[in-house]
């Protein structure tokens, strides 16, 4: 099975039900492709890299005993942020527009 193909079959699955099938599998198929195409950074631990001063981050904490994570946009200052940050503990770039 090709990658179209794959992605095809998984958005007419995951649609199958919708009100809103077609445009909702275009959506979910131009997506998918443009992912494909434009792959993104992944997410970065304190220790390996830090943002930059006034950069748009989202903070990812994991909660691995209650098996979820949770999610902030915040504007990096490293004054702020604590220097003995946690492997639990991830950030990844927002891209600016």
């Amino acid at each position: 099975m090709t990658r179209r193909e794959q992605i095809q079959a998984a958005a007419s699955e995951r649609y199958k039900d919708s009100e809103f099938r077609v445009p909702n599998m275009y959506c979910f198929i131009e997506g998918a492709e443009w992912a494909d195409r434009v792959p993104s950074d992944r997410w970065h631990s304190f220790k390996d890299k830090k943002p930059e001063k006034g950069q748009h981050i989202i903070l990812r904490i994991d909660h691995e005993d209650m098996r979820m994570a949770s999610l902030e946009i915040i504007k990096f200052d490293p004054m702020v942020f604590p220097s003995d940050v946690k492997e639990n503990v991830k950030w990844f770039p927002i891209p600016e527009l």
